[in-house]
């Protein structure tokens, strides 16, 4: 396609000489014709002409890719949050939406920071790249170290078929991945279970409590209807199937942990347990050693959540 480069982990343009998930540091450099403009995870060195092309310089001190997005048309649009700068690119999405997505990121990026401290964003800035493709990964793209890749065509077939059509927890759930990414290997539901969850806290605290509880009826209607040999959070693989027990049985383990504890113990938890293992490679026990504790005699059903297989666990649905 002579319009669009994108190369990642997931399109599988090297070899793929590392275990996912696990960071690594990445130093690269881009070399692309002249007029084109090239958007990677990581912060950005260097932007120069040389030899009659577009060289830029890149690096990311704790990745899980190596993420290229590039085009000879992006537009871009800035958005300020303090010391954070927020850059929407696309070639041809409405200008009210673009606008009104960086209100939005802005707002998430605000509430998550409150909520759990600094996330590590290369450089203090937040790209989100609408790529001039048809089509495109999972719901609202990819996320990777300060940068979001969605298919700009299928958002505007979206639009085209809902002037109203919007990204909000699809780009909040990819938000919250600059904070949740060190679960690793079978842990990496770890990551995709407090995404969601977060992007359905943004839905609450920005949007409306309805629409959060009307989130919620979803994920318990979605849960319900797994089959007995639905696998459990602790043995669910991380190959991308049983996309309804880690991201929401996973998000719904972690309403229960709300409700046991209440708003106050349990954000005060989640930014702990952030703090703490947000350097580290994580799996399933470290999330079972950390959270028990802090449910005293009910931890009992923190195991329950965690270990049995098919949908909601045996207590919670008599307690429903």
């Amino acid at each position: 396609n002579s319009r669009l480069v994108e190369l990642a982990s997931y399109s599988s343009w090297y070899p793929q000489f590392f275990d996912f998930g696990y960071p690594l540091q990445i130093e690269m450099e881009v070399s692309l014709p002249q007029g084109w403009v090239a958007i990677c995870s990581g912060k950005k060195l260097e932007d120069v002409v040389r030899g009659g092309r577009a060289v830029t310089r890149w690096f990311s001190p704790r990745d899980v890719d190596i993420v290229i997005a590039a085009a000879p048309n992006y537009r871009k649009k800035s958005v300020r949050l303090g010391d954070l700068a927020i850059e929407i690119y696309d070639t041809q999405l409405p200008e009210a939406f673009i606008e009104s997505e960086g209100r939005q990121i802005a707002a998430v990026m605000k509430l998550f920071t409150d909520l759990l401290g600094e996330t590590t964003v290369p450089a203090g800035t937040v790209k989100h790249v609408y790529s001039p493709k048809r089509k495109g990964q999972g719901r609202a793209g990819i996320a990777r170290p300060g940068l979001i890749v969605t298919s700009e065509g299928r958002t505007l077939e979206a639009l085209a078929a809902d002037a109203k059509f919007s990204l909000f927890q699809d780009i909040a759930h990819e938000i919250a991945h600059f904070w949740w990414n060190f679960g690793a290997a079978q842990g990496d539901w770890i990551n995709e279970a407090f995404a969601e969850y977060f992007s359905a806290l943004a839905v609450e605290k920005v949007i409306s409590k309805e629409q959060f509880a009307g989130v919620l009826n979803n994920y318990r209607k979605a849960v319900g209807e797994l089959p007995p040999e639905a696998p459990s959070l602790a043995t669910v693989p991380a190959d991308g199937s049983w996309f309804v027990v880690r991201y929401y049985k996973g998000s719904l383990m972690l309403d229960f942990l709300r409700r046991a504890l209440g708003d106050e113990r349990f954000f005060g938890a989640a930014r702990d347990f952030f703090q703490i293992y947000r350097e580290q490679a994580i799996g399933t026990a470290d999330f079972r050693n950390f959270w028990e504790p802090k449910l005293g005699d009910r931890k009992a059903a923190l195991d329950a959540w965690l270990d049995s297989g098919g949908g909601l666990p045996s207590s919670e649905r008599v307690a429903r």
